[in-house]
């Protein structure tokens, strides 16, 4: 027994320590976004972007030892519709730089200059055609925990839309 227990202790204090930096960072961000990080990585919801229109965009960005993962989802508070469009960066490729279509949130912006995004049709076309994943759905009913960060940018640019 002894021989089993000194070296499960010895391991146990080893890991300890190492747990213990494993906590997570959560903070809130203005306009209905917030930030978590730990010793594996860190996601980012930045703040709620009014597209105007009736629509209201949120970019998420998650990095880990993997690489980056960048969504954007546009949702049009009127109907509660939305598109997600999802692009991943992955360390193991870096080598070879960014895919052909470049960084999502680079390409959205481009889109928003254009005046190419508050209209979710438009938007899915403009995304498929520069080789992005592109998610069509229905945002959840509001004032539900999935809904949240939804109905939090639909209330803050667009409080006529909220039931």
């Amino acid at each position: 027994m002894k021989t089993f227990l000194l070296p499960f202790i010895i391991a146990m204090l080893a890991v300890g320590p190492a747990l213990a930096d494993q906590k997570q960072v959560v903070r809130d961000l203005k306009k209905c976004g917030s930030e978590a990080a730990n010793a594996f990585g860190k996601h980012r919801e930045n703040p709620a972007i009014d597209e105007g229109n009736g629509y209201v965009g949120f970019e998420t960005d998650e990095s880990d030892a993997g690489g980056t993962h960048e969504k954007y989802t546009l949702v049009n508070c009127a109907t509660r519709k939305l598109v997600q469009v999802n692009a991943e960066y992955l360390l193991k490729d870096s080598s070879k730089g960014l895919p052909g279509h470049g960084d999502l949130f680079a390409y959205v912006d481009a889109l928003r200059s254009k005046k190419k995004l508050a209209n979710e049709d438009l938007f899915v076309k403009n995304a498929q055609r520069g080789g992005y994943e592109v998610v069509k759905g229905q945002l959840a009913k509001a004032y539900t925990p999935k809904a949240s960060r939804g109905d939090c940018g639909c209330s803050l640019y667009y409080p006529e839309t909220m039931p």
